[in-house]
């Protein structure tokens, strides 16, 4: 790939929580670079030649004016058989590999925990414009409050600055959590950027409770806490 020799050790959190801790882990997945560089999310083989020959990307913050005019489109349950209508929203591209890993996942923690579907995909004009997915507390190795009644919400989109495509879903997705036994739902958010699930003062509007601060990502500009909202 470069010249020079690297090694390169690779965990798989789902398996080793204490891993996701320690390197106080809150994205799916976490490239480290020499104990220093912290990359969350995708990341392209471009990228890592780059970092490698000591050539490393600006980051900028990722902040959006978050609009206010809220889209109420038609919502679906997300199964592993509606998935790839996300890709257009969450892929780093067109290809639909990470949209075929996801859907074995969303299989596989269906199965395990019997759950009929792990979130709400909201459409408009006949396309996937947004979303709310879950999973079990339970089966999240990030270092949160965790309980057979808790829910851990992975993912809120899409972030605009005319439209807001995420509350419709969200308040679907909590609607539905209580049918599914479900007494409270807690997310991983930043205070001022959307990464992740951003921002703070948005979910507090929503009515969502702050229970501290739980990492700095410098690199991502993302000052993160742990949110809590009870369901009804």
């Amino acid at each position: 790939m470069c010249k020079g020799k690297y090694d390169i050790s690779f965990y798989d959190v789902s398996k080793e929580y204490d891993i996701a801790k320690r390197m106080n882990m809150y994205s799916p997945t976490l490239v480290v670079f020499d104990n220093k560089i912290r990359w969350n999310g995708p990341i392209s083989l471009s990228t890592i030649q780059s970092i490698a020959e000591g050539n490393i990307p600006e980051n900028k913050p990722y902040k959006v004016d978050l609009g206010k005019h809220i889209i109420k489109g038609n919502v679906e349950m997300l199964t592993e058989k509606n998935i790839f209508d996300t890709c257009i929203c969450c892929a780093p591209s067109q290809k639909t590999s990470c949209c075929y890993s996801k859907a074995e996942w969303i299989k596989q923690i269906r199965k395990e925990f019997n759950l009929p579907y792990l979130g709400v995909l909201h459409y408009y004009n006949n396309k996937c414009v947004g979303g709310a997915e879950f999973v079990p507390s339970l089966a999240v190795p990030y270092p949160i409050i965790k309980g057979k009644d808790i829910a851990f919400l992975t993912c809120s989109y899409l972030s605009g600055e005319e439209h807001d495509f995420r509350s419709y879903p969200l308040k679907k997705l909590e609607e539905k959590l209580s049918s599914l036994n479900y007494k409270s739902l807690v997310a991983i958010v930043s205070e001022y950027v959307v990464f992740p699930n951003g921002t703070l003062n948005w979910f507090k509007e929503k009515g969502y409770i702050d229970l501290g601060e739980v990492y700095y990502e410098e690199r991502d500009f993302a000052r993160m806490h742990l949110i809590k909202k009870d369901l009804y």
